[in-house]
This record gives C-alpha cells, structure tokens and sequence, in this order.
C-alpha cells in the first residue's frame, strides 16, 4: 500500500501547489452553489404560509444544501475517469500492466487525493457549526457519515471506472460521462431532498445506489435518521459498493482478454 501512498501524495502536492487554484475550485464547487440554493429556498419557503416545505424550514435546508453540495462533490471522479479512459485509449495501460501496479487503486489513490481539500473543508466546518450551536455533535453519526462517506466514493469511483473501460471498445466516452452526470445531478438528492419526492420515488432512492452519494450521508450528518435507518442504508451502500467492484473485476478480466495493447 505503501506506493499507493505515495501517488496519494503527489497527487495532493499537485493540487495545492496553486493556492489560487485552491480558491477557485472552493468558489466554483461550494460558495456559489449554496448561494444559489440559498436564494432559492428562501423565495420557495417564503412562498409558503407556514414558511415550511415537507419538514424543512430555511434553515434546515441550508443546513442540508450545504452538506450535500460538500458531500455531492467527494463524489465527483471527472478527472480520474477521463484519464483511466485516455490511458485506455492511447495505450498508457502497458506500462502499468508491466509492474505490480493495480490500475484500478493507483487511479483510486489519485481521486482520494483530488478530494482531500474537499474532505478538509468539509470536516473544518462541520467543527465550526458544532462549535457554533449549529449542529449537535454525535460522534456515533459521525463515524457513520465518515464510512457511508467513503463507501459512496467507492460507489462512485467504480461506476465512473466501469464506464471509462469501454474505452477498450469505444473511440471516445465523453458523452456517457456526460450521461451518468445528468443522472447523479438529479438522483443523488443533493439538489433536492429525496424525502421532498412521492413515496414511490423514497422507496427507490432506498433500493438504487444513488440517494447513498449525497442524501443518506448528509442526513447522517445533520442526525436526522434513525438507527434503523442508519443500519439500513450502511447495508445498502456496502452492499452497493460489493457488487460494482465484482463487476469491475469479471468486466476487467474479460476487457484484458481482447485489449491489443497497441496504444496510440
């Protein structure tokens, strides 16, 4: 593991050896989304008699939108599946089939190191609204967010993989990426609460491994679950992240099988 470590690190130092790059990406992912979110549900709720919608008032959206957006974007694999696709395509594959190197956890060790200034950001304001009164701290739900947490990056890191690998088989996979981003934009739950849906929509955001990328996590941390709710979707997500890495397994196989490794 110890040379994963290290693509970890260098992937880290590259990220923030430009500070502005730093605060661009914050800006871009996390401060305008919530503001947008926020100037939404505020002339949504306003709109209301009561200022509620389903069981949230504003300041429990806000609170929700904000964890989301920071949860929704540890979820992001855009740079890591566009180069597991272009190694693919252009033959960089050869050289990590020639060394003990795992293709999959080297590209896995590079999107955890992408996330770390997410995953820093997140953790320093969820301290600061404990801090503040905000949040009630739960350590319990905490350790549950954390690992319902990574398992959706497990989640979403091999269905970005699982889609980059038709590179072996495809000239170019942009649009499906394109395709599976659409989806997670609206089924993930982090523009939306999914519990603001129909019933028949909440039964299958427990059944499909979408509502576990941004919803079950953020409810999690804001301790707005129960304890069988929390079992339940722990089981679901793990079970989730089960059965993409069997797949990526019998479609790694079975794609080696015809890969020409010509490159280029």
């Amino acid at each position: 593991m110890r040379k994963y470590f290290f693509v970890y690190r260098a992937t880290l130092q590259r990220f923030v050896e430009y500070r502005s790059e730093l605060v661009i990406d914050f800006v871009g992912k996390i401060f305008i989304p919530i503001s947008v979110q926020g100037l939404l549900w505020k002339a949504v709720t306003e709109s209301t008699e009561t200022g509620r919608i389903a069981s949230y008032d504003f300041s429990s959206l806000i609170q929700y939108s904000l964890f989301s957006i920071i949860i929704y974007n540890l979820m992001k694999t855009d740079y890591t599946e566009r180069e597991i696709a272009r190694a693919i395509r252009e033959g960089d594959l050869n050289k990590f089939l020639s060394k003990p190197i795992d293709f999959a956890t080297y590209y896995f060790a590079v999107f955890l190191g992408d996330n770390t200034p997410v995953i820093v950001s997140g953790m320093l304001l969820y301290l600061a609204c404990a801090a503040t009164g905000i949040l009630s701290m739960n350590w319990l739900m905490l350790g549950c967010t954390i690992l319902a947490t990574f398992l959706g990056m497990v989640v979403a890191y091999m269905m970005g993989f699982l889609i980059a690998m038709l590179a072996f088989w495809m000239d170019e996979v942009w649009t499906l990426f394109v395709m599976k981003n659409l989806v997670l934009w609206f089924l993930t739950g982090h523009l939306i609460p999914l519990d603001m849906f129909p019933p028949v929509v909440q039964t299958l955001s427990r059944v499909l491994p979408f509502g576990y990328l941004a919803y079950f996590p953020t409810k999690l941390l804001t301790n707005q679950l129960t304890l069988s709710e929390t079992l339940w979707g722990l089981g679901a997500v793990l079970s989730w992240a089960m059965v993409f890495y069997i797949s990526y397994k019998l479609f790694w196989n079975y794609a080696l099988r015809k890969y020409g490794a010509f490159g280029g």
